[in-house]
């Protein structure tokens, strides 16, 4: 057992007293006992820093299923309170508004966000912001136990869960980035790449019980005969927001157990400071081409992939295969199991050479696969092409953060993140409006040639035009330089 310093201390006095022979050996003594009192100490303390850096990892991901099972939850919630008969009976213009609620301050505050997440310190914000969220969830709770909920009611928690996620993405992201920094000083092999897989590996999986988990609301679901036939639910849809509130909660408790954030001091005060640092922050992401390629390839990624994922799969899985809720849940479900089965076969390599050619890879083979639902194929058949699609995705999320955070500047990691994640936001929604027009034109079938062709063409000037096909990876580079 390891002896206090105050004891080490008393010995060391001791022992030095009754070997004092002469002024000048007494002084040696005297020194010889400081040394070994400061070592002891030095080795002490570095033992207890090595502790709370190895349990901040693990806070980290803590923080980051309670968002994400959270976003489950509000994924089946939102739209089910909105649409359902006992709730509020909207039609589809109403959801579609109430969306615009849930995702538009992401678009206007996200670059602002990043401009906070860097001067503000990361741990108190994360846990502020967590806290921020829980209390529209929880309103929301007493409003449906009350059977006082309405439309604007769900509007107000739209904007506002819209604002506070602005803030968090790139506050929540770009601390990743000091997590492992300080855990490399302490001696572990942990890369920034294994960090930020394991990262989205949470998110994916905390993901997937938030979305099963609602769609346990309000409706008895039963298991089908080889899992035992049993019944799971109802669940009273107030029970879940006040779940959905509490977890959120839980990641505020999570964060205490964060170190403190780097915090940038800019010279500019006030909107115009925020403005100028919003500029910088485009000017590092276009002098950069592997940031550049990213940030036009998330954007693309927003108009075909994401707004095929929001429109065309849902009419898909009506009109052609006749399902209703229960399909679309079986359909999220499948798409995020196959991006947490890619996730955690990237965790098991810690550097990866070729991180943009496996980026491109993925999405070429997830582009093709699309194309296969021009022509009938069995529910069984499209649910395996939603699953590749899933494949690609985690593969996808986890390499193009990784690039980004390994080439963005660290005095710029907030904002650069901010702006690749803006080029996703942006385009999603515009994505979503070209595809809605085109089914209706068109109809789901022949409308896969669409995202399909979008993305290839888009993956095709990426290898050929941008520095991302022939990069490597800088974790890779690292450990090659020292063997």
């Amino acid at each position: 057992m390891e002896e206090p310093a105050e004891s080490i201390a008393d010995e060391i006095s001791e022992e030095g007293a009754d070997d004092i022979t002469s002024p000048v050996s007494g002084v040696s003594e005297a020194l010889t006992a400081g040394a070994s009192l400061l070592s002891t100490a030095t080795h002490w303390r570095a033992r207890r820093v090595r502790r709370v850096v190895k349990i901040e990892l693990p806070a980290y991901l803590l923080v980051q299923c309670s968002w994400f099972m959270a976003f489950g939850l509000q994924m089946v919630l939102f739209p089910y309170l909105i649409t359902d008969p006992n709730h509020l009976h909207r039609d589809g213009l109403a959801l579609g508004l109430a969306n615009m609620a849930l995702s538009g301050p992401s678009v206007i505050f996200l670059l602002l966000g990043g401009v906070v997440a860097e001067r503000a310190d990361g741990k108190r914000l994360l846990i502020l912001l967590h806290l921020m969220a829980a209390a529209p969830a929880l309103a929301l709770a007493a409003f449906v136990w009350k059977g006082t909920l309405t439309y604007p009611a769900m509007i107000a928690y739209g904007l506002t869960i819209g604002t506070v996620g602005a803030f968090m993405m790139p506050a929540r992201d770009s601390i990743v980035n000091e997590v492992v920094e300080r855990r490399a000083r302490v001696g572990s092999g942990v890369t920034l790449q294994l960090g930020v897989t394991l990262a989205t590996m949470a998110q994916f999986v905390a993901q997937i019980g938030g979305l099963i988990i609602g769609g346990y609301a309000d409706k008895l679901t039963k298991m089908p005969d080889w899992l035992g036939g049993f019944g799971i639910g109802p669940i009273p849809a107030e029970q879940l927001l006040f779940i959905q509130g509490a977890v959120l909660a839980l990641g505020a408790i999570f964060a205490l157990w964060l170190g403190k954030g780097r915090q940038l001091l800019s010279s500019g005060r006030g909107i115009q400071g925020a403005f100028a640092d919003i500029a910088d922050g485009f000017h590092a992401v276009r002098s950069d081409g592997k940031l550049w390629a990213m940030t036009a390839l998330m954007f693309g990624v927003g108009i075909f992939v994401i707004g095929a994922f929001l429109v065309v799969l849902p009419i898909v899985n009506r009109d052609v295969y006749g399902f209703g809720p229960d399909g679309i849940r079986d359909m999220f479900v499948t798409f995020w199991m196959g991006a947490f089965v890619s996730s955690v076969v990237l965790s098991i390599f810690k550097r990866i050479k070729r991180q943009g050619r496996l980026l491109l890879i993925a999405q070429f083979l997830a582009s093709v696969s699309i194309l296969l639902m021009m022509w009938p194929i069995p529910h069984w058949g499209f649910l395996t092409i939603v699953f590749v699609w899933g494949l690609a995705a985690g593969i996808s999320i986890a390499m193009s953060r990784s690039i980004v955070q390994d080439a963005a500047p660290k005095e710029k990691l907030a904002r650069v993140l901010s702006i690749y994640q803006l080029g996703f936001m942006a385009g999603a929604p515009f994505g979503a409006f070209l595809m809605g027009a085109l089914v209706d034109l068109f109809g789901p079938e022949k409308i896969a040639i669409v995202p399909a062709g979008g993305m290839i063409t888009l993956i095709i000037w990426m290898v050929f035009f941008t520095p991302v096909w022939n990069m490597k990876g800088s974790a890779w580079l690292a450990h090659s330089q020292k063997a």
